[in-house]
């Protein structure tokens, strides 16, 4: 199996420890760290303690519910050339989202029957060294809603700084959409 680029957002971001050095590394260092070094804006997300140096932040609700559907009618015909007409493309996705109560939208995305909206529990982990303090490094794993997956297969090594430069340009082109912000390039399979 091949691993692909990918743009999703991520609904849950599991926190484990690493290399703690025997720090206890806080809700708020991880928090301050995303926001710094991947761009992240925190705001989107609740964070919830889940033991010693191991937290969860998942993406609020309110936030999927009033800021996912308006940023993928702008997002989906910039990335995909042409709506496919085979039900599994993305004018399906926002028809059924449109048409779905929000209560089902994760439902929806974990039937994994679109290839343009899609649970992925595979997205690639990413290591963050906490600056604030010397030397804690964490573990980040990411439950993804998957918006669009590459066509073909990507060689990983060194891919991590055009992910952020892509994400940056993210940002900037869909600014009117605050969701953007908790959006995640990675790479999956």
């Amino acid at each position: 199996m091949g691993r692909f680029l990918a743009i999703g957002l991520p609904y849950e971001i599991f926190v484990a420890p690493e290399r703690t050095y025997n720090r206890i590394v806080s809700l708020e260092d991880v928090r301050e760290e995303l926001e710094r070094s991947q761009r992240y804006d925190m705001n989107l997300f609740e964070g919830e303690e889940k033991g010693e140096s191991r937290h969860v932040f998942t993406l609020k609700h309110e936030v999927l519910k009033e800021g996912l559907l308006p940023f993928l009618e702008s997002f989906y015909p910039t990335i995909y050339h042409k709506p496919k007409d085979d039900g599994r493309g993305y004018s399906h996705a926002l028809e059924t989202l449109r048409t779905t109560p929000f209560e089902q939208w994760l439902d929806f995305a974990r039937e994994i029957s679109n290839y343009a909206f899609q649970m992925d529990t595979n997205a690639e982990s990413l290591y963050l060294e906490i600056q604030k303090s010397v030397g804690p490094i964490v573990r980040l794993q990411f439950h993804c809603l998957l918006l669009y997956l590459g066509y073909g297969k990507v060689i990983t090594e060194g891919i991590n700084d055009f992910a952020n430069f892509f994400k940056f340009c993210m940002h900037e082109t869909f600014s009117e959409h605050p969701i953007v912000k908790a959006v995640k390039i990675y790479i999956t399979g």
